[in-house]
């Protein structure tokens, strides 16, 4: 039913450390997709991927995309769920569902469950960014340099979404494409900072409260930099953020 990547266990270097924060800030601070931000902004960003931290990661499998506008057209139809706006204004089948609430990608992943028989989840963010870049700790799912050849950001001028298997070339280190830009995808984790960081307040702390869910991966509405795997968003409410999807993580290993 769903076209599944296997993704290795294994423990790795989650986050960003101090010089992976700043070399970010440096190259991305006069390239934002908005000019008004400030670069001391960008930074206070920039620090929730800091610091690194070791996590260990358990063998799952994820879809190889993100749900299809397709895809998630049969969930409709089969829960008699609500109408996502890519749906709404009749988006090509094989682009990213989009307009997704984290409630309804929670209940599309019940659903699929059942039709299935395998446990389906939303990857949690240690699996999402295991997934995109890799032991290695890549910048991007494509490498260390951004490519606006490989994914699909404001940077492509593109302006809308794209079919989900378009960017063969921004395929991740086990096979995973469209982990950066397109659609902005949930994971099922709340913000927190990582061990031995700092609580950093910022707009989506003050319009959603100190805990919300984390989206990862960027838009075809913004710049490249959210398309880093290490970057950890939220659903800010704006009309250019609202380009929010989901892929499936399954679990592989015995139920607890």
């Amino acid at each position: 039913m769903f076209d599944l990547v296997d993704v290795s266990g294994g423990v790795f270097s989650m986050g960003s450390t101090t010089e992976e924060a700043r070399r970010c800030v440096d190259f991305w601070k006069d390239r934002l997709a908005d000019p008004t931000y400030e670069a001391s902004q960008f930074h206070q960003w920039i620090l929730k991927e800091c610091p690194t931290c070791t996590v260990t990661v358990e063998p799952f499998q994820i879809t190889r995309f993100p749900v299809t506008n397709a895809e998630y057209r049969c969930f409709v139809a089969a829960t008699n769920g609500t109408t996502p706006e890519s749906l709404r204004i009749d988006e090509p089948p094989d682009h990213p569902v989009w307009g997704v609430s984290f409630e309804d990608a929670e209940a599309y992943t019940g659903w699929a469950a059942s039709v299935s028989g395998k446990r389906c989840r939303l990857p949690t963010e240690a699996q999402w960014e295991y997934a995109a870049r890799g032991p290695s700790r890549l910048q991007y799912p494509f490498g260390d340099a951004f490519d606006a050849e490989a994914c699909n950001t404001m940077e492509s001028g593109i302006g809308g979404t794209t079919p989900v298997d378009r960017y063969a070339r921004g395929s991740s280190p086990f096979g995973v494409l469209d982990m950066a830009g397109n659609v902005e995808e949930w994971t099922a984790s709340l913000y927190e900072p990582y061990p031995g960081g700092t609580f950093i307040h910022d707009e989506l702390s003050r319009t959603l409260g100190p805990r919300y869910r984390i989206l990862r991966g960027g838009s075809f509405a913004r710049g490249g930099d959210l398309a880093r795997c290490a970057r950890r968003h939220g659903p800010l409410r704006a009309p250019q953020f609202r380009f929010t999807g989901f892929r499936l993580a399954v679990l592989t290993g015995r139920p607890a």
